[in-house]
């Protein structure tokens, strides 16, 4: 753990050596999913082969993130070559992934990654948060829950009320 107190659904960010890295602080919740799908596909799309996100500073993660984060492994892996990894996860974290099968996509690390440590807090910029309006919100957020479905066929049910409800509420928003 750093010194400081951690962030609130903070991410901070690092490209270094062709690697990108992403430092969770607090919770990953769907405040920053939007920012942090923007800064996986940027990568991509730059190039970037490899994924690092350091969990050390994350008390926690909502089910939002966790689809976001399954979404950009299934489009790091259909590139080839390329990596998801998270590191330096709690126990708490780590159940929580196995639970919705995030684990299944990601490569989960004990500690730093071995061949190349985490930035510290001088080369990590703060990710700023991507201004979404609540039809995007909703939509972000659907899809995050069916990349959960995805994963694990035991996401349907458990997220069935969540799906339906936000499939009325963007009808709903789009008829407005």
């Amino acid at each position: 753990m750093t010194d400081d107190p951690p962030q609130k659904d903070h991410i901070q960010v690092a490209v270094r050596n062709g690697v990108g890295y992403a430092r969770v602080l607090g919770r990953g919740s769907f405040k920053v999913s939007a920012s942090v799908k923007e800064y996986g596909n940027a990568l991509l799309n730059s190039g970037v082969k490899r994924l690092v996100i350091d969990l050390r500073d994350c008390v926690g993660m909502d089910s939002t993130f966790m689809g976001v984060t399954a979404g950009l492994c299934n489009r790091f892996h259909k590139e080839g070559n390329a990596t998801v990894e998270m590191v330096n996860c709690s126990d708490k974290v780590k159940r929580l992934m196995s639970t919705l099968g995030l684990d299944r996509l990601v490569d989960v690390v004990s500690g730093d990654s071995p061949d190349d440590s985490i930035p510290e807090k001088g080369e990590l910029e703060d990710l700023a948060a991507k201004p979404e309006s609540p039809l995007e919100s909703a939509e972000n957020m659907l899809e995050a829950h069916e990349n959960l479905v995805k994963v694990h066929s035991d996401n349907e049910m458990r997220f069935q009320d969540v799906l339906d409800y936000l499939r009325e509420d963007i009808q709903r928003q789009r008829r407005s």
